[in-house]
């Protein structure tokens, strides 16, 4: 009997242990089952997002000269689905800040030319950005040029090899505004502002006080940083919008299908002959001068009589976008008057906060056609000749580089990716220039809840 009993009872724990094999087994199957469910899940967000990067960028590639397809346009890019797949249906949302009202997700892309690029902008645009200290400001020009003499608040290699981590810094240009953390002085608050989670809202813990991160001054307003302002991307072909090269407007007499009136192509003429150059199409604008000479060209116009711009309607529209004075074949550093804020604007030379502030409230009320060219500064009377002349070599009317941040999602399931791209469409075939994963940062809104089976 007392065999018996320990039999049962080495088959009872025999048993047990069998079990307990058998639940460990099926915990770590369904374990893997879960987690593997979970990683094609996740790529499948990842898909979705990218899916949305290269929509967007054919959106963009088609209609980057029309703000009102892709600056806030939710049928274009609000929960669009891409596939379903068992019980999941996938979607994408591109979303943006919305200045005018930081309670409303915006939904489209964000316009790289409307920003300063920080490796062209000259020290004076960068001294009149509010938000940089001069001690920063030292620290970045000599970062980015190309020698090693130190600025009185700046820093040169010697700085950074002394640092507990030494790193070697470029001496040039920038390839990214998250670079900026490396320069002295560069912090996550400067660049980023109080937006921790990259979603342009103004979100509870943005505004709770200055003891807890991200830190703010509990205004009830989200500052961005300076990277709204700021930018690496600023390529414009040096084209009109029809895609064709432009014009030298200095080579002699302008092509007989220009759609200018005589009397400015006379003007053109007259001042190229009397062995003047144009350094922009825009000197045009309020253009004088006195006739030295006679020419045989201009047999009716006698020397010492004076001659002054009067463009027809639609005249300087078409001198800037069929023309140049620079043999680039691609400009940098043009900022977007349609686009930019008055924060940037304000910063170029000839203008102030006052005229960057009118210039901002006028264009909301132009035409695309009207805006696309920067003549409606001079034309509309923002800014009188000499004004305009100053500042129209720095300005365009149409942007090529495009940040896009797109969240890919899952109903029911709940997985999401979120990305950050920059669209370039200065080249021939138009390309993705970046891409980062900022999921880490969090859902950056709620998705369309009432389709949500679970919460987000």
């Amino acid at each position: 009997m007392r065999r018996r009993g320990m039999v049962l009872v080495a088959v009872l724990v025999v048993t047990a242990l069998a079990g307990l094999v058998a639940a460990a087994l099926m915990f770590r199957a369904r374990a893997e089952v879960a987690a593997s469910t979970a990683f094609v899940r996740g790529e499948q967000a990842t898909a979705a997002a990218l899916s949305g990067l290269h929509y967007t960028m054919a959106v963009l590639n088609q209609h980057h000269g029309n703000i009102e397809i892709w600056y806030d346009n939710p049928d274009l890019f609000q929960s669009r689905e891409v596939i379903q797949l068992g019980d999941d249906t996938w979607y994408f949302t591109v979303y943006a800040a919305n200045p005018e009202d930081e309670e409303r997700v915006r939904y489209g892309a964000i316009d790289e030319g409307g920003k300063i690029d920080i490796n062209t902008a000259s020290e004076e645009m960068l001294a009149g950005l509010e938000r940089l200290p001069d001690d920063r400001l030292d620290a970045l020009l000599d970062y980015r040029d190309g020698d090693s003499d130190a600025r009185a608040g700046g820093a040169e290699q010697e700085y950074y090899d002394r640092l507990a981590h030494p790193y070697v810094i470029p001496n040039g240009p920038l390839s990214t505004i998250e670079e900026l953390l490396l320069v002295k002085g560069f912090t996550g608050d400067l660049v980023y502002g109080e937006d921790a989670n990259l979603n342009g809202r103004l979100d509870p813990n943005e505004d709770d006080g200055l003891d807890q991160l991200p830190r703010d001054n509990r205004d009830g307003r989200l500052d961005p940083g300076l990277r709204d302002l700021l930018t690496v991307y600023s390529t414009v072909p040096n084209q009109d919008r029809d895609g064709r090269s432009r014009i030298d407007i200095n080579q002699g007499r302008l092509p007989d299908d220009l759609a200018i009136s005589e009397e400015t192509r006379e003007l053109i003429g007259l001042y190229l002959a009397e062995g003047k150059r144009f350094t922009h199409p825009a000197e045009v604008a309020g253009l004088r001068f006195q006739v030295t000479k006679q020419h045989k060209d201009f047999k009716d116009v006698q020397p010492g009589t004076w001659i002054e711009e009067n463009l027809a309607p639609g005249d300087l529209a078409v001198l800037l976008d069929r023309t140049t004075a620079d043999a680039k074949r691609r400009l940098t550093g043009l900022i977007n008057v349609n686009t930019a804020p008055a924060d940037v604007l304000a910063t170029l030379p000839g203008l102030d906060a006052g005229l960057a502030r009118q210039i901002v409230d006028v264009r909301s009320g132009l035409s695309a056609e009207t805006r696309s060219s920067v003549a409606w500064l001079y034309e509309q009377g923002v800014l009188e000749a000499d004004r305009f002349k100053e500042v129209a070599p720095r300005l365009t009317a149409r942007s090529y580089q495009f940040s896009v941040r797109c969240v890919g999602f899952g109903v029911p399931c709940g997985q999401y990716r979120v990305l950050e791209a920059v669209v370039d469409l200065a080249g021939r075939t138009p390309r993705l220039a970046y891409v980062r994963d900022v999921t880490r940062l969090g859902l950056p809104f709620a998705l369309d809840p009432e389709r949500l089976e679970r919460s987000l």
